[in-house]
């Protein structure tokens, strides 16, 4: 018999609020009066039992995947890529979407500590010169094998850092721990901020330019 593959309980959480709002809305369609069913109240019932249907199944078959083959393989890239593609499809309520935007910054904001701790170990603690640690640390932030280099290069701060083999390969591992959390990449993770934080900038400068539209509609 097959095993599942462990559910990540982030995205589950959020499919099954998705879908409890989905079934608080049908509920409210169905007892409104037949003058209120001519208009638009909510999803379809049926229409939304299937949609989510598919999304639990694809999502099941992408947790799989992960668990045999690993986040970046071809086939497990396209199944992704469709589970996105069917949660594209549904329209998110503005308590959902925070919640969803909460929990990659607070991803985000467990990265930056980390790599402050691993930054103060080498650089602080060790002597590793600080334009060294920039230069190599990122995009290797969950590579054991960094250290060694460092290590063999036989440098005055490479003793020290052997020393803390053991502390800065922790902080590493807690980095590891993030990613398969999330089954994202370190630096997928900080390119989804970012663009978070593009898209709010341009939705604040939209905001402003139409408050200040209607400020001059008001005062002509």
């Amino acid at each position: 018999d097959e095993i599942a593959a462990p559910i990540n309980p982030k995205l589950a959480e959020a499919a099954a609020e998705i879908e409890n709002e989905a079934e608080e809305e049908a509920e409210e369609g169905e007892g409104a009066s037949e003058e209120e069913e001519t208009l638009e109240t909510g999803p379809d019932p049926e229409e939304a039992a299937r949609r989510f249907d598919s999304l639990s199944k694809t999502f099941v078959q992408v947790q799989k995947g992960m668990a045999e083959k690993g986040a970046d393989d071809p086939k497990v890239m396209k199944l992704r890529k469709k589970l996105a593609d069917e949660f594209m499809e549904l329209k998110l309520s503005p308590k959902m979407f925070d919640m969803l935007i909460t929990q990659i910054r607070r991803s985000l904001t467990d990265i930056r500590n980390v790599e402050k701790q691993v930054m103060l170990l080498c650089v602080r603690d060790s002597g590793m010169p600080r334009k060294d640690f920039i230069s190599t640390f990122p995009s290797n932030e969950t590579n054991l094998s960094w250290l060694d280099k460092h290590i063999r290069a036989k440098r005055k701060h490479s003793a020290h850092l052997a020393k803390l083999r053991e502390e800065i390969e922790a902080q590493q591992k807690k980095l590891m721990g993030v990613e398969e959390l999330t089954h994202l990449s370190i630096a997928g993770i900080k390119e989804i901020n970012r663009e978070i934080a593009v898209g709010e900038a341009k939705a604040r400068r939209a905001k402003k330019e139409m408050v200040e539209a209607n400020l001059r509609l008001v005062i002509s």
